[in-house]
């Protein structure tokens, strides 16, 4: 029997319409003692009517023990032989159950954390116990119920299904709690409450679709969220992490390789969003005739002489090369022809038959190009160096 005002009434059997005899007192098991809305009355009778109930004290736990000294009514008096009934009840406490910091506020994130806030609570009780929770959303008329159906220990702590959160504040309040012996506590709507606040993960979005680029480029990004910013990236198989203070995130693509951008948590939510946005960077393409050194060859009318091109970089390759004076002292050297031409393995051999000098001036490969004018001029001109 559970603390909350219960009525129960002792067992006995009527013998005869004229007569009351109670049977050796028994104690009996708690379903002998019922309430006052039961509507089976097993404690002393009349062949014409049910016997009145009788209140047992439910106010306070603990053990109660109930003596039936005497037993009369309008036309009998007690026997004197008349056997005491004895009925013991016992009165278990009500379940509890409470904050262990009441007023604290829990963060969560609307994607799920490796390290997420959980609600510490303490029952008290025999455990499992039955629990269920009122959520009053920011701004909400009606609150939700969320119900856990069995806890096994005195301590717990509530982890949140996110389908119970919306975004922004709620808060929470323990609306009752059973334990197994079905005793029952209700708590009223000023009981201690927590806040719970569910953030939306911070997001980073590159600026640009394409997912190759060139060393040398630079690689943006714009970020959601509240800064400052930590964003973890993955470069050359080493995991390294960056800090921004504003909604931008850039950085130069110094080397080849792949950049993959794993995570982003800002600093108002401490959510930490996973994300996968990878980047290849390309080496620059570049080139060489006749192996980089400067060869002077002479040509006879009619005859002809081979360019040898050697290219890096990832087919096809197109390139451009002009013709030039041959350098003389006090003359300036003029650019006397510009040519295209494109190649679809690493190297390749071109034909001339006209005196000059012979130099590339820009090479484009598949997915790079550069050209002499990004660079200051240098004395080989013939490699074009990144």
């Amino acid at each position: 029997m559970c603390a909350k005002g219960d009525i129960g009434r002792p067992r006995s059997e009527p013998s005869s319409c004229r007569r009351f005899a109670l049977p050796r007192p028994v104690l009996s098991p708690p379903q002998a003692l019922r309430g006052a809305d039961s509507q089976e009355h097993k404690g002393l009778r009349r062949c014409s009517e049910p016997g009145p109930p009788i209140a047992m004290d439910t106010s306070k736990a603990g053990e109660y023990t109930y003596t039936f000294s005497a037993l009369a009514d309008v036309l009998y008096d007690s026997d004197k032989n008349f056997t005491p009934l004895v009925v013991r009840q016992r009165v278990n406490a009500k379940p509890s159950a409470s904050f262990v910091k009441p007023g604290q506020s829990f963060k969560y994130c609307q994607s799920e954390q490796d390290n997420e806030d959980k609600i510490p609570i303490t029952l008290t009780g025999i455990a499992p116990f039955y629990l269920e929770l009122e959520i009053k959303h920011h701004g909400g008329t009606v609150p939700e119920v969320y119900r856990i159906p069995s806890i096994s220990t005195n301590s717990y702590s509530i982890q949140m299904p996110r389908q119970h959160l919306h975004l922004g504040v709620q808060h929470v309040r323990i609306r009752e709690v059973r334990d197994a012996r079905g005793c029952l506590q209700r708590y009223d709507l000023n009981a201690p409450s927590v806040q719970v606040h569910l953030y939306d993960a911070p997001a980073i979005y590159p600026l640009e679709t394409r997912e190759d680029f060139c060393v040398g480029e630079r690689i943006a990004y714009t970020l959601s969220g509240t800064p400052p910013f930590e964003i973890w990236y993955d470069f050359q198989g080493q995991q390294r992490k960056a800090k921004s203070q504003t909604t931008s995130f850039r950085r130069v693509a110094e080397t080849p390789g792949d950049f993959t951008i794993t995570s982003v948590s800002d600093k108002a939510s401490e959510c930490r969003a996973s994300v996968d946005i990878t980047k290849t960077i390309h080496p620059l393409p570049a080139v060489r005739i006749s192996k980089g050194k400067q060869t002077r060859v002479d040509i006879h009318q009619g005859n002809e002489v081979e360019i040898h091109f050697d290219f890096w970089g990832t087919p096809p390759f197109e390139f451009t090369y002009t013709r030039s004076s041959n350098p003389k002292r006090g003359q300036k050297v003029e650019v006397l022809e510009t040519k295209r031409g494109v190649s679809y393995e690493t190297s390749t051999v071109i034909r001339a038959s006209e005196e000059g000098t012979y130099e590339v001036v820009a090479i484009k490969d598949k997915f790079c190009s550069f050209s002499t004018q990004q660079v200051q001029d240098g004395k080989d001109q013939k490699l074009l160096k990144y």
